[in-house]
């Protein structure tokens, strides 16, 4: 019960951010729509993204926690601020390096990220001027995720997931003040700078603020437990880099295809983002500190069934989702994103990039659950080499779709090399011989009563037809209320074990009420 409290208060406060930055997201929609500016915007924001999935959504985190946990736990208090602070140093003075060598070639930098930008000197030149306002952000998150990692590894999952809320809250800020001066482009990167620099001091403040030990900046001194660390987080960072590629595969070949591709694809990308955030990364970060005290303990777990379980539970909430995805693509899109300078035709194309993009939701929430479980167990080989193959497999791909299916082909690609990663690891770590007979029944009934709610929404559409935005939206919310009653009626007649115990718990406190 308690796992399952900390996960939904992750979740929860995950789901909040998320959702203020869908209402960012569609102010900046408003103002750019599907434009040259959007484009060199989105491109521009891509690295910096990777540092933060890196940083702060496991890579870095699955090995800090341990590490400090380990310290934490054996009465080390000196050892483990002596620990950060060296670790915080050697990160401000690297990142600092990248910083600099990253401003001073920003021309170079995103032709590599963006080479169909050639053909348009004008997107290159917007989208440089945007990295070299945004890029610097990258210092402060990276230093960031050093205070939150020991927040985290404390189980303080409060005050860690409220810090990216605080920093959409800027975000939105920045977007809508100042419109008479600069354009939407400008204020939203500038804001990202401020937001990073916001969420770095954030962190510091509640560190000290609960007494924990507080890094402080030093010379770098590479020290026996430094060079431990570095050993363990080398692989990792390996396939972190790995995985991150395909989204930069994504946007190269995206920069070749007519203005507009980019953005459909980014807004597309942030619908699934907030599932993924929920389920996938949220699960993730409550797993970290749960294995890593049990190893640190050395207590005998069995972290296959710790996997299962997760993942079980997990596509209890994740295949919902896709079902609402996909089939309420068109309408979600239109009711966020179908005003301003956002037409109807990039709301169609985005709505069918966003179809096939949701299809790769449960790959991805199963990536992030089993690597999490892997990298504890210091495999961190088996994820490097799924992630291989999984960009090898999206680079053919999107060369056989791109011509024919443009933005639609890349998502194809994306969305098949991440089975293609799923497989890989699953075939080895020999997945399958751990699962149970009563695990593969309640996947069955899951994938059943998904289907069941899917034929209930697509039943609702054939009798409502949304015009206004109003109406859109209330036909939203009711297809996702409908459904979702729908999904667990159809798992209790199933009598799927998780269901009837929540019904359960609701039963008997409704009896403790009356």
């Amino acid at each position: 019960m308690a796992f399952a409290q900390r996960f939904f208060t992750v979740s929860g406060l995950t789901v909040a951010s998320r959702l203020l930055g869908v209402v960012r997201e569609v102010i900046l929609i408003h103002f750019l729509g599907a434009s040259v500016e959007m484009d060199a915007f989105t491109t521009a924001f891509k690295f910096p993204c990777f540092f933060r999935r890196f940083f702060a959504e496991g890579g870095f985190q699955s090995i800090f926690v341990p590490f400090f946990t380990d310290y934490y736990a054996t009465g080390k208090i000196n050892g483990s601020r002596c620990f950060v602070s060296r670790l915080f140093s050697l990160i401000f003075w690297a990142m600092l390096i990248v910083t600099v060598l990253i401003m001073v070639f920003a021309k170079e930098f995103t032709i590599l990220m963006a080479p169909g930008f050639l053909s348009d000197p004008a997107k290159l030149d917007l989208a440089t001027k945007f990295t070299m306002v945004i890029f610097p952000s990258v210092l402060f998150v990276a230093l960031s995720t050093v205070f939150s990692g020991i927040l985290l590894a404390r189980k303080k999952f409060l005050l860690y997931s409220m810090g990216p809320i605080f920093v959409n809250v800027v975000l939105i800020i920045f977007l809508v003040s100042g419109q008479n001066l600069i354009s939407a482009g400008w204020r939203i990167s500038y804001g990202v700078l401020v937001a990073g620099i916001f969420l770095f001091f954030y962190m510091y403040y509640y560190v000290k603020r609960e007494g924990l030990p507080c890094p402080s900046l030093s010379s770098v001194k590479i020290t026996s437990g430094i060079k431990l660390f570095l050993k363990k987080l080398t692989p990792i960072l390996a396939g972190a880099g790995v995985a991150q590629i395909n989204v930069f595969v994504g946007s190269m070949f995206a920069s070749f295809l007519p203005t507009g591709c980019i953005t459909y694809i980014y807004c597309a990308d942030r619908f699934v983002q907030l599932p993924l955030a929920m389920f996938g990364i949220s699960m993730g970060i409550v797993l970290l500190p749960e294995i890593a005290e049990a190893l640190s303990k050395k207590r005998a777990t069995d972290l296959k069934h710790i996997q299962n379980r997760s993942l079980l539970f997990t596509m209890r909430l994740t295949l919902p989702s896709v079902v609402g995805l996909v089939t309420l693509s068109y309408y979600m899109i239109s009711l966020m994103y179908g005003h301003g300078k956002f037409t109807n035709d990039a709301v169609i194309r985005t709505s069918y990039v966003l179809k096939i993009v949701s299809l790769g939701l449960p790959a991805y929430v199963m990536t992030k659950v089993m690597s999490s479980v892997l990298f504890a167990q210091k495999d961190s080989r088996t994820p490097v080499v799924a992630a291989v193959v999984s960009i090898v497999t999206n680079i053919l791909l999107s060369l056989i779709f791109i011509a024919p299916l443009k933005e639609l082909g890349i998502a194809t690609a994306n969305a098949l090399s991440s089975f293609v990663n799923v497989y890989v690891m699953c075939r080895k770590t020999h997945w399958w011989s751990t699962v149970e007979k009563s695990q593969l029944k309640s996947l069955f009934k899951i994938v059943l009563a998904s289907v069941v709610m899917a034929l209930c929404v697509f039943v609702l559409m054939l009798f409502f037809a949304p015009i206004s935005k109003f109406e859109e939206a209330m036909f939203i919310i009711s297809a996702c209320i409908i459904g979702l009653l729908t999904y667990a009626i159809s798992l209790y007649a199933l009598k799927d074990s998780a269901i009837k115990a929540c019904f359960n718990v609701l039963r008997q406190k409704g009896n403790d009420v009356f």
